[in-house]
């Protein structure tokens, strides 16, 4: 009966797909070293319109968890991109993050505030220093194993001290068990510029060792 309830509101999400521009698939595996730290390695490829290669990386990280409130980490990205003339081009990048959060009863609340080198907008190697800040919003159905969830992402241009990109994202994950998720999601990249926004449509499957 679970299934049943996932493929129907797996089946509900799909037609988000005719607005999307752009597919991205991620995977990845965590595994906790101590009952603080957390280790998590992550694998991505982005396609453009047309189902166009256009980014693929490898990604590892740590977080430590101070209390169920606050925990730091950071992460290294190594990448591969095709630019606008369709070269590709090697790239690495950083991320430091602090998170804190709150939960009641089923509903779930996230604050991060992440500084990093790149922007995950731009389809170059140009390196700039950004300071993301990202609003989490979930609610846990546990019944039915799914965990829908809102955010809200703004990106500060530390080098032009603006703000000047954003990004929204609806997204359901599902439980299959304690050790394997899958989920989809429904981003929007948005430009505070006159660049058309960026609309993503991605599938996740994360794997708890």
């Amino acid at each position: 009966m679970k299934k049943l309830h996932f493929a129907i509101a797996f089946l509900a999400f799909l037609p988000v797909v005719t607005f999307a521009q752009r597919t991205w698939f991620e995977m990845s595996v965590s595994k906790d070293i101590t009952k603080k730290l957390e280790l998590d390695i992550a694998t991505e490829i982005r396609f453009n319109e047309g189902f166009e290669l256009n980014e693929y990386f490898l990604e590892s990280g740590l977080e430590y968890k101070f209390s169920k409130y606050f925990s730091l980490g950071g992460n290294y990205r190594l990448g591969n991109n095709f630019n606008k003339k369709g070269e590709s081009q090697w790239y690495g990048r950083f991320a430091f993050d602090a998170k804190t959060g709150y939960e009641w009863k089923k509903l779930g609340t996230q604050l991060r505030v992440r500084y990093t080198n790149a922007d995950d907008f731009s389809d170059d190697d140009a390196k700039i220093n950004y300071l993301r800040y990202k609003f989490k919003l979930d609610y846990s159905l546990k019944k039915l194993d799914l965990k829908p969830y809102l955010s809200y992402e703004l990106y500060q241009n530390l080098d032009d001290k603006e703000f000047n990109k954003s990004r929204y994202e609806a997204s359901l994950e599902y439980k299959i068990n304690k050790h394997h998720r899958i989920g989809a999601y429904y981003r929007i990249n948005d430009y505070f510029t006159d660049d058309e926004s960026v609309k993503i449509i991605g599938f996740t499957y994360k794997l708890k060792l």
